[in-house]
């Protein structure tokens, strides 16, 4: 599947999947998958056993550990594999600020694969972003994927603003408003501190229009955005 992809109406994004060997027989892949899907359910990390992975897996405690050290390794497998779609996504975001759409139609398309990402894996972000609170190895991942992110952004939509001293340091702070959105929606499940509940749709065109505020307050673009 192509990772960009356009349309009459919207410039579109798509979440990037590396082509891998086909596992679906391999147990480490039945386990992996399997730990996503009880995180999906929303199932808390901390409270998920080595018995309900291996059951949910259709595997064996001694199989679990022939293949990862304890639960703990198995979450590090998994934000790796994770944070490997997001380097790919980056880049497939770079190609397209590079590819001439229009700015709003990018800042959209970026949002929105953001937004559909969270909702689609919510369940292992949010494991990861408690994690992150005192992990340092996690955290670091997370800040090398952000900075790829950023600087590919940076590059892609150079061409859309006459000046760029600037440019860095106004996608890193988007960046921060995009994803730090989506972080309180996954540390408050649904329950938002105001008691307002945005859905996936209303959130995307919300973000879009604030990003597109910010950048157009803070950049000299080129042309109409």
């Amino acid at each position: 599947m192509s990772p960009k992809r356009r349309s009459k109406a919207r410039v579109e994004l798509e979440w990037v999947k590396p082509a891998q060997q086909d596992r679906s027989r391999d147990t480490h892949a039945r386990i992996v998958a399997a730990a996503e899907r009880l995180l999906s359910r929303g199932r808390a990390w901390s409270e998920l056993t080595i018995a309900d992975l291996v059951a949910e897996a259709n595997a064996s405690v001694g199989a679990f550990y022939n293949r990862f050290r304890d639960k703990d390794a198995l979450l590090h497998v998994l934000q790796l594999e994770l944070y490997a779609q997001g380097a790919a996504t980056a880049v497939a975001a770079a190609e397209l600020a590079a590819s001439g759409a229009p700015l709003d139609e990018l800042v959209r398309a970026f949002v929105a694969v953001a937004v559909g990402s969270y909702r689609e894996q919510r369940g292992l972000r949010r494991a990861l972003l408690v994690e992150m609170c005192t992990n340092t190895v996690f955290r670091e991942r997370a800040i090398e994927l952000s900075k790829q992110t950023c600087a590919g952004l940076v590059a892609g939509l150079a061409a859309h603003v006459k000046a760029t001293d600037r440019l860095a340091t106004v996608i890193d702070v988007a960046h921060r408003f995009v994803y730090g959105a989506l972080d309180q929606v996954l540390l408050y499940d649904d329950q938002a501190p105001t008691g307002r509940k945005i859905a996936d749709a209303q959130l995307t065109e919300e973000l879009t229009a604030a990003c597109l505020g910010y950048l157009e307050r803070s950049l000299p673009l080129r042309g109409p955005t």
